[in-house]
């Protein structure tokens, strides 16, 4: 640390001198091929992106540091020092490319891990890196004990946010003196909001010798708000002026709100910075607290639906402007978290929802707006996992949730909210008794077929004729039938909304083990049919990343069926054992929605992706190594066409988790030296390692960095000794299509640069 810098706690100081070690390892230059596995290579990847987690967390730090500081009487040096700390760290992410994201700290509150209090859950967003204190403590295993201190550090900085009613915070990366200037000013402002409005009093603050005095800005309802104030403070208007400009913008969003296609702004301050006239007069503040936008979407390039917009501003105007109970209610309709939560907190949401909805039925101008509300609320409660069902009970208006068979939590919801809770119930036994098909006769009653005929969209005959047709897929003694399946494949195609979810979810676990590879198979003929594949691909992403120190039969599947999915049509993929190299030519074939969002997807969930590439890589290691004759159905062979098909579906989809992935692997593949080239049955399987590096480097030439083309010159160089692997024309002429794919690949990763 430097000497003019403040000194922090013991703790904070051990942990960010560490950090300066850890930061000679940035993710730039390239790391030494050895023999490591590909795994250890993916976990040296981890480390180096858990470096820029680490940065994100002293950027907390120095924030909550800061709100501790200028509420105390330490004096304006030490608030100097600070802010020259947080431009330093924050520096880090501006300079470095594809870094310069805004950060978003943000309040969850829904941790599943006993010892993290709801009241400190907080995230932290940049990109696609995330930190909370769910990923703290495996960064210190990964990272070791220098940064052990980690886990408390957060937990220090999340009380003091939260002590501040701080429900979001965000925070541009600053790219000029003239925004570090403006990132001062506005910490002094945000820092000391807290105190000036439970005290009623005036900001003041120094900044270089010159004091800054500012009265709390009010909005259109003449409550104080911070980021009107942020907004005044930065651009010289008095406090006065900026509450008029509120209350003549919210003039007008009234005027507009029966014109929904007119508004989409969620509140008064976002409707001054970003209608156009203003935006050419006014300064932007560079830190946002308290925002709704923040509380429905977690990036600057997502956009807040008009919808989205009216449902917010109805939410802040019943709520009175109170942040934390506006957070609460938006985050039963939009949050994203509804798969992790247990009965008790379905049911607390779904009584702030309740109050949500009888306040729009006061109303006959926002009635227009219940839809939006519903079908968000619906949309999340498809993800509540059948288990969190089975413990919720309706009688009538009333939702019961229960834990142990003991009546926990009562509320009264909404007709349609208890409506919605019932049907999912009777959703999760319907979808047992299909479960149950397989293994012995199951009689499905009307109330079945209804909710199933919901479910699939589609009649309650059709309901019927489902069953009907999945129950001949399948003989007396539950053996899967590919022949009738594959016929009855275009009437299953009817049933588009759930039937691929099911299907995969339901059946191939359940299956006897000899039917499994021909139920996936026939899985493929079902999948070129589908019109709407996002949802298909997103079941199969939440699949694998569900369980990633294991691999499951079905792993290989998953990814051969995405690779499927991510294209417009599958001409070329003819075989149901293998996806042909030559996908990687695709270009225009490309489904670029489907492709992007499993990138996006991949990337949200870096860690457990990286854990399961990671596992695979270790289990073909192991069956390679072995001594016996591995007879079991994931042998060798499939291990390396499991690998095989990810690498394929990595460089179709793209992303910063799949180029680490495929880095890591021509590192792996691309060293002579490898242990994966020495293990006892490498010499049976050589040809097949080396497809693998063939498969990585042509990944890479469509979604590598210039960074990289220094990586596959090294492989390059490392030719000859890559040709001593084996013997044999067809070894030789394996590692030619190497070399020459380098040559393509670095092409093509030059036209890009």
């Amino acid at each position: 640390m430097e000497g003019n810098e403040i000194q922090l706690d013991d703790d904070a100081k051990e942990l960010y001198q560490k950090l300066e070690g850890i930061e000679a390892r940035e993710l730039s230059g390239l790391a030494p091929l050895d023999s490591n596995l590909l795994a250890q290579s993916l976990r040296e990847e981890e480390r180096q992106f858990d470096t820029w987690r680490v940065h994100l967390g002293r950027v907390v730090h120095i924030v909550s540091s800061y709100f501790l500081t200028v509420n105390s009487s330490k004096g304006a040096d030490q608030e100097t020092a600070l802010f020259n700390q947080l431009e330093k760290a924050l520096g880090k992410f501006s300079k470095h490319p594809g870094r310069g994201n805004p950060i978003l700290i943000r309040y969850r509150g829904s941790a599943t891990k006993p010892n993290i209090s709801q009241k400190v859950d907080y995230e932290i967003i940049c990109g696609h890196i995330v930190l909370d204190l769910e990923v703290a403590p495996h960064m210190v295993k990964r990272l070791g004990a220098g940064i052990s201190s980690l886990p408390n550090q957060l937990t220090k900085a999340f009380e003091v946010l939260s002590n501040q009613g701080i429900n979001n915070l965000f925070m541009k990366i600053p790219k000029s003196s003239s925004d570090a200037s403006r990132m001062r000013v506005a910490l002094g402002i945000i820092s000391r909001y807290d105190k000036a409005h439970k005290t009623n009093s005036t900001i003041v603050f120094n900044i270089n010798g010159k004091q800054i005095s500012l009265a709390l800005a009010c909005n259109e309802r003449d409550l104080p708000d911070a980021n009107l104030t942020l907004l005044a403070g930065l651009n010289g208007l008095k406090p006065q002026t900026m509450t008029q400009l509120a209350k003549k913008v919210d003039v007008w969003m009234q005027r507009t709100d029966h014109k929904i296609s007119v508004n989409p702004y969620t509140s008064t301050y976002s409707a001054i910075t970003g209608i156009k006239k203003f935006q050419e007069k006014l300064i932007p503040p560079p830190i946002e607290m308290n925002s709704v936008k923040w509380m429905m979407v977690e990036s600057d390039q997502e956009v807040v639906s008009k919808e989205m917009a009216q449902v917010a501003r109805i939410v802040l105007e019943s709520s009175g402007g109170n942040q934390t109970n506006t957070a609460k209610v938006l985050k039963s309709v939009y949050g994203n978290d509804f798969r992790r939560i247990k009965s008790q907190e379905v049911v607390e949401r779904l009584q702030l929802t309740t109050g949500l909805l009888t306040t729009i039925e006061k109303k006959p101008e926002d009635r227009h707006i219940e839809g939006e509300v519903l079908t968000n609320v619906e949309e999340r409660l498809d993800k509540v996992t059948d288990d969190v069902y089975d413990d919720l009970y309706v009688e009538g208006k009333e939702v019961k949730a229960k834990s142990a068979d003991e009546e926990t939590f009562i509320g009264k919801v909404h007709t349609k909210l208890a409506g919605m809770v019932s049907f999912y119930k009777k959703r999760s036994v319907a979808k047992k008794k299909m479960k149950d098909i397989v293994h012995r006769i199951v009689d499905f009653d009307d109330q079945d077929y209804e909710t199933l005929a919901k479910d699939f969209a589609v009649s309650v005959k059709e309901a019927e004729e489902l069953i009907e047709m999945l129950k001949i897929c399948f003989d007396s003694r539950g053996n899967f039938q590919k022949g009738t399946f594959a016929k009855i494949i275009p009437e299953f195609a009817r049933y588009e909304r759930r039937i691929f979810e099911f299907l995969w979810h339901y059946l191939k676990e359940t299956l006897h083990q000899r039917d499994r590879t021909a139920f996936l198979n026939s899985l493929q003929l079902l999948v070129d049919r589908l019109k709407q594949p996002k949802r298909s691909i997103s079941v199969l992403l939440e699949d694998l990343c569900e369980n990633p120190t294991k691999v499951k039969f079905a792993d290989r599947k998953a990814f051969m069926l995405a690779n499927r999915l991510v294209r417009k049509y599958n001409h070329e993929l003819i075989s149901y054992q293998i996806t042909p190299e030559d996908v990687l030519l695709v270009e225009e074939g490309l489904d670029k929605a489907v492709s992007g969002y499993a990138a996006w997807k991949i990337d949200r969930n870096r860690e457990p992706f990286f854990e399961k590439i990671k596992t695979m890589h270790i289990r073909l290691a192991e069956v390679l190594s072995a001594d016996e004759e591995n007879v079991k159905p994931m042998d060798a062979p499939y291990l390396l066409a499991q690998e095989r098909e990810a690498y394929i579906f990595l460089s179709l989809v793209g992303g910063s988790t799949a180029r680490s992935v495929l880095l890591s692997a021509v590192k792996e593949y691309g060293s002579p030296d490898s242990d994966i080239y020495q293990l006892n049955k490498s010499q049976t399987h050589m040809a097949d390692l080396l497809q693998l590096l063939k498969v990585a480097v042509r990944g890479l030439g469509r979604i590598g960095e210039s960074d990289d083309i220094h990586l596959l010159d090294h492989v390059k160089n490392k030719a000859g000794k890559l040709m001593t692997l084996g013997k044999g024309l067809h070894h030789e002429d394996l590692i030619n299509q190497i070399l020459e794919w380098i040559d393509v690949s670095k092409q093509n990763i030059a036209k890009r640069s």
